[in-house]
């Protein structure tokens, strides 16, 4: 039997279980935590007095669960290989922007401080170790929801079929 009520991988995958039910383990929890930290940062928004706010836990998880997924299905080496960028990402805050401390443990602005040092900087190597997580996990967090209607898409993910004008409620004319 699966752990997963006794469904193979592809039948999970019919069903659209959410990428945080399968539980990933292409990060280590280290890894995990400062993944979580710095999506927390790439996609915090400003509230009605202007102060930064983090996202949901919801959209944090879902970044953070791509990331640990795609990582699961690669290689030995590219999983050890992101964990050293992880390393680094969680280590450069001092070098960077002169914060003592991990980047996990900074607040909500000095994080988003670093994160936007690195994408600035002129070392090409910098801007790189951002983007190897600020990409897998931007996409999949404007996946569903509220963030993904920010994006323009008209649906409520991006499964969903389309709602076309002038038809009724089965779709069809």
């Amino acid at each position: 039997m699966h752990e997963d009520g006794g469904r193979s991988a592809p039948e999970r995958a019919a069903r659209g279980v959410e990428l945080w039910e399968r539980g990933g383990r292409g990060l280590s929890p280290w890894a995990r935590r400062v993944a979580w930290a710095a999506a927390e940062a790439m996609l915090c928004d400003e509230d009605e007095r202007g102060e930064l706010a983090p996202p949901g836990a919801e959209v944090c998880e879902r970044a953070v669960a791509a990331l640990d997924l795609s990582l699961e299905q690669g290689t030995p080496e590219t999983r050890r290989a992101f964990g050293l960028l992880a390393v680094c990402l969680e280590l450069l805050p001092p070098f960077v922007i002169g914060a003592f401390g991990r980047m996990s443990r900074l607040s909500l602005d000095r994080r988003l401080a670093y994160l936007e040092a690195l994408e600035s900087s002129r070392s090409g190597l910098l801007a790189m170790l951002l983007l190897a997580f600020k990409v897998p996990m931007c996409m999949a967090a404007f996946e569903e929801g509220a963030e993904l209607a920010l994006t323009g898409f008209d649906r409520e993910s991006t499964a969903a079929r389309r709602r076309l004008p002038g038809l009724g409620a089965g779709g069809r004319a």
